[in-house]
């Protein structure tokens, strides 16, 4: 399952309850309970005319539980407006956007509003990985789910997401 932080959802938990969302909780704390969050949402992808009225609170309470936890720190960062992980996150953006399509450091950097240098240190800092990898990454991951999704042979998706 794939769900996209929403910063305007952080940025809104992380000022409407500071003091709440300022502490990590110890390892493990929220664990269970943003296990519980997801299986409700997951459960609510049957019954779509109930996921139109409670997907937005459960998303809400699964972003707090993410705050709560181990990332926290670092996810708490993307609510803020000029953070370094906001502004890697822009590039990300755009490395989704299109995986397939070649993208060059500048114009990723440009996008982060940061030098090459300074790009490539915080984008491995936030990602764990360079942007070529994480273009690898998610290049691997749309092949695998076209693979599985549609049936598709590996050759033309090979050529479909970039390689």
């Amino acid at each position: 399952m794939l769900l996209e932080l929403d910063t305007a959802v952080i940025t809104d938990l992380v000022m409407g309850s500071p003091e709440c969302h300022a502490l990590v909780s110890s390892p493990g704390t929220g664990d269970e309970d943003l296990r519980d969050a997801v299986r409700r949402l997951v459960r609510l992808l049957d019954r779509p005319e109930s996921l139109a009225v409670l997907k937005a609170g459960l998303v809400r309470e699964i972003h707090h539980w993410l705050l709560r936890g181990r990332q926290g720190a670092v996810i708490r960062h993307l609510g803020l407006p000029d953070s370094h992980a906001r502004r890697i996150a822009r590039a990300v953006a755009i490395l989704r956007a299109e995986p397939a399509r070649p993208v060059r450091i500048e114009q990723l950097a440009a996008a982060a509003g940061m030098g090459r240098s300074a790009f490539h240190l915080h984008f491995r800092a936030i990602t764990s990985l360079s942007p070529l990898q994480f273009q690898k990454a998610l290049r691997l991951m749309e092949a695998r789910r076209l693979i599985l999704s549609q049936g598709k042979s590996v050759s033309p998706v090979v050529f479909e997401v970039g390689y």
